[in-house]
């Protein structure tokens, strides 16, 4: 409030914030914690590929066993099919490509949750620790263990020198030669 008064005072008026409440408002502080769901009218929707009602437990099931670790094969056999028939139904229906990718996301995530609370846990033997924080660092980060990023990035030349001569062998090849050059034609000149 003085510095109000006395920019007031000084005629410096336009160097005070604008303000454009007339009073302030008297109303709770929102709390931290759970967002509020928005009305109906003012929901983005995210679009979701749309599985019908025939797939829907297919999808689900294809979800779980997914998300439980299975490979696609484990899947197929979880839903008494062949693998080529799975692919195919893959590739015709993108709904249950999307509950695969979604199952495979889930497991990746627990994972990793999993790996990132052992690694940030003090009550885990240290060596676990860092042993999960070295895992999630080389497979998330691209981080390398040891030395081994220099080696792979590391220019190598190899100079192939020949075997040592005799004596006589080296006067042989290094001895001078002498060749006769043509000798180029005087040219007449004036005098």
């Amino acid at each position: 409030m003085r510095l109000r008064t006395h920019l007031l005072a000084a005629g410096l008026a336009h160097r005070l914030p604008r303000c454009d409440m007339t009073k302030p408002v008297n109303r709770p502080r929102r709390k931290p914690g759970r967002k509020r769901k928005l009305p109906p009218a003012q929901r983005i929707e995210v679009p979701r590929t749309t599985v019908p009602p025939e797939l829907r437990h297919t999808a689900r099931r294809i979800e779980a066993l997914a998300a439980s670790g299975h490979s696609v094969v484990g899947i197929a056999r979880g839903l008494n099919t062949s693998k080529e028939v799975l692919s195919r139904w893959l590739d015709e229906h993108p709904a249950l490509a999307e509950a695969l990718a979604r199952g495979r996301e889930s497991e990746r995530f627990d994972l990793h949750n999993y790996l990132y609370r052992t690694a940030m846990d003090p009550k885990v033997a240290r060596k676990d620790r860092n042993f999960a924080a070295a895992y999630l660092l080389n497979n998330r980060h691209g981080y390398v263990s040891g030395d081994q990023s220099g080696e792979a990035n590391r220019v190598s030349i190899t100079f192939a020198l020949p075997g040592a001569l005799t004596p006589e062998q080296f006067t042989i090849e290094h001895a001078p030669k002498t060749e006769h050059l043509p000798v180029p034609a005087r040219r007449l000149t004036r005098s």
